[in-house]
């Protein structure tokens, strides 16, 4: 297990297991635009390539253990510190594993919950990173939460949201230990990542055996022309 594969998440994943996923070669990589703003490089060193291989007004959001400095033609219009959470020592509640998986179908009402809650960016293609599960009441999607980034030996669980009518109903601990179950199951560590603010949330995982690993930052960059209302994540950050 190489747990420094977690420093630079995104390109462990296209890189790896998401590599059918990815756009680019050599030191760059990223997901379509429709599946995630996500793009990777293999050093801080890549970045003008990146910067080279972006159109104008694209966005790219790109994850690294330290601050990056801002790019001579890109613009950063957004960066912010976030905790990395891994459950070594994973310890879900006993709960039935019958959420409900979600589909092609469901993509609308994911979108919709996800734009209402925010726990990051989510488009139309975003359910092809992983396995993605919910909990429907009267007939709305109450709850989800699904795989996200995917390197060799790990499985980030993310889009843990609950609709503000249906809260308080334990819906994120069940739906994170059931993916967390089928994580550790297929011979992997789950990780998560969550505001350094968001107290709520980092109680919870801790008492589903998350533990702190480290802190990394996140950068949204973006390429000068264009038009940025394009882009449909940039609200979602």
């Amino acid at each position: 297990m190489k747990i420094t594969e977690l420093d630079n998440p995104a390109w462990s994943a296209l890189t790896g297991r998401h590599s059918h996923l990815a756009i680019g070669d050599g030191p760059v990589r990223r997901y379509p635009a429709d599946i995630s703003p996500f793009a990777a490089v293999e050093t801080p060193d890549a970045l003008p390539v990146l910067a080279d291989r972006m159109a104008e007004g694209d966005t790219a959001v790109l994850w690294a253990p330290e601050e990056l400095e801002t790019l001579e033609g890109l613009d950063l219009l957004v960066h912010f510190p976030i905790l990395q959470m891994a459950a070594f020592n994973f310890k879900p509640m006993d709960t039935a594993d019958d959420a409900q998986p979600l589909t092609p179908e469901n993509v609308d009402e994911m979108i919709a919950l996800t734009t209402l809650t925010k726990p990051g960016p989510f488009g139309t293609r975003t359910i092809e990173m992983g396995s993605y599960i919910g909990v429907f009441e009267d007939g709305r999607l109450a709850a989800m939460a699904g795989e996200r980034m995917k390197p060799a030996d790990f499985t980030e669980i993310s889009a843990i949201c609950v609709h503000p009518d249906f809260q308080g109903r334990g819906h994120a601990r069940r739906l994170t230990s059931i993916l967390g179950k089928r994580i550790v199951a297929d011979g992997r560590v789950p990780f998560l990542n969550v505001l350094p603010e968001n107290t709520v949330a980092i109680g919870l995982y801790e008492s589903l055996g998350f533990t702190l690993r480290r802190r990394l930052h996140v950068h949204l960059f973006r390429k000068p022309g264009g038009d940025m209302a394009d882009d449909p994540f940039f609200s979602s950050l």
